[in-house]
């Protein structure tokens, strides 16, 4: 290799997607939403209304997930 070049690894990580409950933060009320897990940590799918006040759920915490023990 030539010297000062770069070699990028690139590993596509296991994305899961679940339909779970999402705290909205405008109105204050729980919502079902698409909730994408990789890895340990879990966050709301981008560019998500909320059902009841139509803002973005992009800052909404994920309160449950339906997954299997």
């Amino acid at each position: 290799m030539k010297e000062g070049t770069e070699m990028k690894v690139l590993t596509k990580s296991a994305e899961t997607v679940y339909r779970g409950a999402v705290y909205c933060p405008i109105c204050t009320h729980t919502v079902e939403a698409e909730v994408v897990t990789v890895k340990k940590s879990s966050f709301v799918r981008p560019g998500q209304k909320c059902a009841r006040c139509h803002a973005s759920l992009d800052a909404g915490y994920v309160l449950r997930l339906p997954k299997a023990a």
